[in-house]
């Protein structure tokens, strides 16, 4: 019994350093009205894909809900962060400034607005 109280308080104890050891979100370049394309790849993965580059995905914690429709057109600015070491992910961390979309994909979409900043 002292043996399953010890595995679980030293399993408790790796969790809590484990996530206080994630890295911070760390800044490689900054993007500008970059034309962009949001795929959604599950009902908990959502990516944005640039129209200039169809092998890169970018990924968006803070992207709206609204805007996680497959198929919607934007307009992006933000920064691209560094992929943490020893981390697996769908795309390349992007933290968004701002989103525009044109007038067509708002009544497309059913948007409540054109543009969104996040600051």
């Amino acid at each position: 019994m002292k043996n399953i109280q010890l595995f679980i308080i030293l399993l408790m104890l790796s969790a809590a350093i484990g996530a206080s050891a994630q890295t911070k979100f760390e800044k490689v370049k900054s993007l500008k009205d970059i034309k962009a394309t949001v795929k959604v790849l599950n009902e908990k993965q959502t990516v944005i894909v640039p129209d200039t580059e169809p092998t890169q995905r970018y990924v968006a914690t803070e992207l709206p809900e609204e805007l996680r429709k497959d198929g919607l057109h934007l307009s992006i600015d933000g920064d691209v962060g560094a992929i943490p070491p020893n981390v697996r992910m769908i795309g390349v961390p992007f933290h968004i400034t701002c989103i525009k979309v044109t007038s067509a994909e708002k009544k497309k979409y059913k948007l409540s607005k054109k543009k969104w900043c996040m600051r």
